[in-house]
């Protein structure tokens, strides 16, 4: 029987088609895609592939989702402090050194290593402004699900690529002034150039230092990067790839990025890496502790989850480590995992960090079925 799966994605587009059009005053964007989405489905219902079609449809929703949100002027402190940080490095100041006045609360750590640094630079070079760096990730997130299709299938990747891009959540904290959307577009984009990394030619041999390159650097952009990697490595070893070339490449990109830093001032980079995890101090955002909140004082049961948080973490970790991670969409669901359950643990958990998972997501799910020994392109 034929898959259903793009029939289920354009269903999916339409349906945010139909939510997101202003009945006072229709966009044209959204009634063209309104339009094209039912005639993809139509075509799809009477037995013709449409599984490129949908991804690229797909790019233009998650374009139209994200173009029409304003950046939060009141929004998250995140890429305020990035700014103010880029600013004191490019005047020679040292960001991890100097006391940051435009967070909340003033004098806050820097608490993101140098590759998030590296990855806005360029928009503040040029544009002077970086608020609108993560609606591009976003919108290029949903470009590299897409793109995967050429080798995972494009019946695998619609699917994937439709919800992230009618993802509402995923579009409003590309604007909040958080960087998680930019932060899962680096592993996104990692795993989406590891699909090409097949050995028989050089350019998938090229796609294979690019990806861990890619993966070193998310790595050295948000600490949660760290499980991730070691799982694809593992799924490498599972594959019969060259997985110590990768994670040696992986470790090179990240010392160049962080090394430099380290040196300038050990103390002060160490402290401020560290504080991601003593920051918050308060109970708050969706986790296990907030919850129980609501109905008794967990003020004495902190140790007992902060301990848990460790352990269970490390634990699930360990277990993945020495699975048989037989794809790279698992491999990159059981990172997502970790992540989840040290979110769920924690006290302090905002909703950002969710949508840096829906990223990584998305893209797993694209690949779940896709092998990294595969050399050929997979059937639709």
């Amino acid at each position: 029987m034929r898959s259903r799966a793009n029939d289920a994605a354009i269903l999916a587009g339409l349906f945010w088609c139909v939510g997101g059009i202003d009945l006072n005053a229709p966009q044209l964007d959204r009634v063209f895609l309104l339009i094209a989405g039912a005639v993809l489905l139509g075509l799809s219902l009477a037995g013709r592939d449409q599984g490129r079609f949908v991804c690229w449809w797909a790019v233009l929703i998650g374009i139209s989702e994200r173009i029409s949100r304003s950046p939060l002027l009141d929004g998250s402190d995140v890429l305020r402090a990035t700014q103010e940080a880029i600013v004191n490095l490019l005047h020679g100041l040292n960001p991890y050194t100097v006391p940051l006045t435009s967070t909340i609360p003033p004098g806050s750590p820097l608490v993101y290593p140098p590759g998030e640094l590296l990855w806005y630079l360029p928009a503040h070079l040029f544009f002077g402004d970086i608020t609108r760096v993560d609606t591009v990730a976003g919108i290029l997130t949903t470009v590299a699900i897409s793109i995967a299709g050429l080798r995972a299938g494009w019946d695998r990747v619609a699917l994937p690529a439709v919800l992230y891009a009618t993802w509402g959540i995923g579009a409003f904290r590309a604007v909040d002034g958080s960087n998680d959307v930019s932060a899962a577009f680096m592993v996104v984009l990692a795993l989406a150039i590891l699909v090409f990394a097949d050995r028989d030619t050089r350019v998938g041999r090229v796609a294979f230092v690019l990806s861990a390159i890619a993966f070193g650097w998310a790595v050295a952009f948000k600490q949660f990067a760290i499980v991730i990697l070691p799982l694809v490595l593992r799924h490498l070893a599972v594959a019969g790839r060259d997985w110590r070339r990768f994670g040696i490449i992986s470790l090179a990109t990240i010392a160049v990025l962080v090394v430099p830093f380290l040196v300038w001032a050990p103390g002060a980079f160490l402290s401020q890496q560290l504080a991601t995890l003593t920051f918050h101090t308060e109970v708050w955002g969706a986790n296990l502790p907030a919850l129980l909140q609501e109905y008794i004082d967990v003020t004495t049961w902190l140790p007992f989850f902060f301990a848990a948080e460790i352990v269970v973490t490390l634990g699930i970790f360990g277990l993945f480590l020495r699975a048989r991670l037989a794809t790279l969409g698992i491999a990159a669901f059981a990172g997502c995992a970790v992540i989840l359950a040290a979110l769920l643990l924690a006290r302090w958990t905002t909703q950002p960090y969710y949508a840096y998972l829906g990223g990584v997501g998305a893209m797993a799910l694209a690949l779940v079925d896709r092998d990294a020994r595969a050399t050929a392109k997979a059937r639709a």
